[in-house]
């Protein structure tokens, strides 16, 4: 019930507010928020069985959406059925571009077959394991160190690594090309 109409149904209050918001109010999105943003972030998270983050994310990505283009509805079935099915379409273009990414990875870790590929193709055959990783530990600083140590030492997806480092995957994933070309560079001059 709002402070605006104590006497006010649920079903009443649904169309108010999507009309108050199809109107530009923010205060009929803060109002939907603390109404429903509990039950919809833990409706994601139950359905998906991924972490609170991730259906915080998809939950903020609704309510964006909700913000931009807000539904015709006149009940608060009809509201929560909305914002229920947009999370949940948010929440699976979420997984599917993650796995995406991840097979995309493996594809090019595999690239030779090997996972450390990358690595070994930057230095002749005749050079053994650890005078490479001696040269490349000389060759790079202690974030780019991490970085490999993440990717390589611990197998970890740029996904994975953008997530522990507060970047996105494609950030993580041009580093490191940027990373190999400069390697690359250096073992060809």
């Amino acid at each position: 019930m709002s402070d605006t109409a104590p006497n006010e149904t649920d079903d009443e209050w649904a169309a108010r507010v999507t009309r108050e918001l199809r109107g530009g109010s923010r205060d009929a999105l803060a109002e939907i928020y603390d109404r429903a943003a509990t039950t919809i972030a833990d409706f994601v998270r139950q359905t998906t069985r991924r972490d609170e983050s991730f259906a915080l994310d998809c939950l903020q990505e609704m309510f964006m959406r909700l913000a931009a283009s807000p539904p015709a509805v006149d009940t608060h079935a009809a509201l929560l059925a909305w914002m229920r099915v947009t999370a949940l379409n948010l929440a699976r273009n979420a997984i599917v571009s993650g796995e995406r990414r991840a097979r995309r990875e493996q594809g090019v870790a595999r690239h030779d077959g090997r996972a450390d590929s990358a690595l070994t193709d930057l230095v002749p055959d005749a050079v053994d394991e650890r005078e490479l990783l001696a040269w490349i530990d000389a060759q790079i600083d202690s974030d780019e160190r991490a970085l490999l140590r993440m990717r390589f030492g611990q197998g970890m997806t740029a996904a994975s690594i953008a997530h522990a480092i507060g970047a996105t995957p494609s950030a993580v994933e041009s580093a490191l090309r940027r990373l190999f070309a400069r390697l690359r560079g250096k073992v060809e001059a």
